[in-house]
């Protein structure tokens, strides 16, 4: 068996009777919702609960999780200490996940007893309330099931996705009925910035939906100004049923006290073993070439061999010029290309200039395996370029440009960030080509599609 089913729960201690006093009626939609989430848990009759908190002991550089025998907690802190949890740690199913994280790299610190800051600031023990939280309301549905706690990272949405996929494989190596729970509150500032609602309904339409690219690429500023902490935990749900054929269910959502909380459910119509070659943050919808350049990477980075690829598209045959850029935490990490096409056909040209991206740009040293997880890509593909007679033929959103004078010659990409006029554009682009700012060289232009 593999992954059967996964949810999403807010965890605000509010909604925890003991604590709320009556207060928690404001959640009634929230509650109620949970109760059908641990209704249709209880279906499945899983083995291993699989939960990931934003509020564990969260590190800059490395996820977490239990490696002990037990997990266990209360809600003392939040002055009903009546309420205790007492789960078995699934260590098998923790060993497995650590072993397919370390193999593609991922940070993943384990740790004999878990541990987190409580509302104060203060560290102590047991679970904390990302986790307590929904597994007070789920608690019915999971009957005799093991525990494996996971924490979050200051780590980018990919990295949580990638760490997804590990547990998707280790689940289908442990052979058990394995479910993901996936705490994660909305926005916190719905009372004090448009932000907050934005968010909010972007999360609940890309749940909907399923829109993996929306929840990867969201805007780290926008994000801040929306006070949350629910991308990655949703990026780690994404991750672990990337491959499946899912049927996503918001359950409910609402904010009676100006935080967002959402309850889904995610029913699995269909398993696959994950690949692990795929394991770093490949995202659902992603365009074939983006697919391809992201393999040409991580197969000449990890076994030094470079691929050929295999059952092209009609696009892929075709020949073109093409770029990769390879970003890493929103920094762009390499980004080489040909202007025209110098192989037979556009897939053998993005192999060699993804490879090339990776291990060849001077201004950065090579690629790592231990950075693959951490890395994104896209793909230009250019159009033939144009001569064109002057500076107002230009556009720097729409087209890209080539100046050339002699045997210099130098290439700007369209719509880059920060480049909003055509003088930064043909600027930018003669000091490329080292051509003097007084010099007056020939103009070309091209447009391109771009890829992500």
């Amino acid at each position: 068996m593999a992954i059967v089913f996964a949810c999403v729960s807010p965890h605000p201690p509010i909604i925890v009777h003991e604590i709320g006093q009556g207060r928690e009626t404001a959640t009634r939609k929230t509650i109620d919702a949970l109760a059908q989430a641990a209704r249709e848990i209880a279906q499945h009759q899983p083995d291993t609960a699989i939960i990931i908190s934003p509020h564990g002991p969260a590190e800059l550089d490395a996820f977490a999780i239990l490696a002990g025998p037990s997990a266990d907690g209360s809600l003392e802190a939040w002055d009903a200490p009546q309420v205790t949890f007492a789960f078995q740690n699934d260590v098998e199913a923790a060993s497995l996940i650590r072993e397919e994280a370390q193999q593609v790299g991922l940070p993943l610190r384990p740790l004999e007893r878990w541990r987190h800051r409580d509302s104060t600031g203060n560290w102590c023990g047991g679970l904390d309330w990302g986790c307590t939280v929904p597994l007070y309301h789920l608690l019915s549905g999971l009957g005799e099931a093991k525990l494996v706690p996971l924490s979050i990272s200051y780590l980018p949405p990919r990295q949580h996705f990638a760490l997804g996929q590990a547990v998707a494989r280790a689940s289908a190596r442990l052979g058990k009925r394995v479910v993901i729970i996936a705490s994660a509150d909305l926005s916190h500032n719905l009372n004090y910035s448009a932000a907050g609602q934005v968010f909010d309904e972007k999360i609940e339409r890309a749940i909907a939906e399923w829109d993996v690219h929306t929840v990867l690429e969201m805007d780290a500023d926008f994000r801040q100004q929306a006070a949350e902490d629910a991308v990655p935990s949703l990026s780690f749900l994404m991750g672990a049923l990337d491959g499946l054929r899912v049927n996503p269910r918001v359950l409910s959502y609402e904010a009676p006290f100006g935080v967002g909380y959402l309850v889904a459910a995610v029913d699995i119509e269909q398993a696959e073993e994950p690949e692990r070659d795929s394991a770093a943050a490949v995202a659902v919808g992603s365009h074939p070439l983006v697919h391809l350049a992201r393999e040409a990477v991580e197969t000449f980075v990890r076994h030094d061999r470079v691929i050929e690829p295999k059952e092209l598209s009609e696009e892929m045959r075709q020949q073109a010029g093409a770029f990769v850029s390879i970003k890493k935490r929103g920094e762009l990490r390499g980004c080489i290309g040909t202007i025209e096409p110098t192989k037979a056909n556009l897939a053998l040209e993005v192999v060699r200039n993804a490879i090339d991206s990776a291990t060849r740009d001077p201004r950065f040293l090579e690629v790592t395996a231990e950075e693959l997880a951490e890395l994104s890509y896209s793909v230009d593909v250019l159009s033939p370029a144009e001569p064109v007679a002057g500076p107002e033929e230009l556009d720097p959103k729409r087209y890209g440009i080539i100046v050339r004078l002699g045997a210099r010659r130098g290439l700007l990409l369209p719509d880059i960030e920060g480049v909003s006029t055509v003088e930064e554009q043909v600027s930018i682009a003669k000091a490329k080509a080292g051509i003097l700012p007084e010099e007056s060289p020939e103009l070309f232009r091209f447009t391109v599609n771009r890829y992500t």
